[in-house]
């Protein structure tokens, strides 16, 4: 499937979720956004209007199409806080993680992810509660 087709897809599917015909039933979307020549003339009002509709679905069809930019960078620069909690960082860890990578937290390579950064970022305070329990 081409670019075209990730658009066209898009726009259908978010016609079917903005618009739908009622309970629970879709799939106006493929009669609303044509798939071949309509036969649309610009002085005709009614054309124009189906014009600038199909115009609107096509342009949320490409940002919904095209693919949000991850900075992993970001989303792992988080550190853990003197006092905060392992549960806390790592709910900050897996917000930071859908927020900047746009990745679910539960999706199994999220979570291999998750676990190496989360471990050595919490590792050292970790370590050093360990070494003084033993010294006491």
């Amino acid at each position: 499937m081409g670019e075209r087709g990730l658009i066209q897809g898009a726009a259908i599917k978010i016609w079917d979720r903005e618009l739908p015909i009622g309970d629970g039933d879709t799939g106006q979307g493929e009669t609303e956004f044509p798939l071949r020549d309509t036969q649309w003339e610009n002085q005709n009002p009614e054309h124009g209007e189906e014009m600038m509709e199909l115009k609107d679905l096509i342009l949320k069809g490409i940002s919904e199409a095209v693919p949000k930019s991850q900075n992993f960078n970001k989303a792992f620069e988080v550190k853990e806080e003197k006092d905060e909690t392992p549960t806390a960082f790592l709910k900050r860890l897996r917000d930071s993680m859908r927020k900047y990578c746009g990745m679910n937290p539960e999706d199994p390579v999220a979570q291999g992810l998750l676990k190496v950064h989360f471990v050595t970022k919490a590792w050292p305070d970790t370590e050093k509660d360990t070494e003084d329990r033993r010294e006491e």
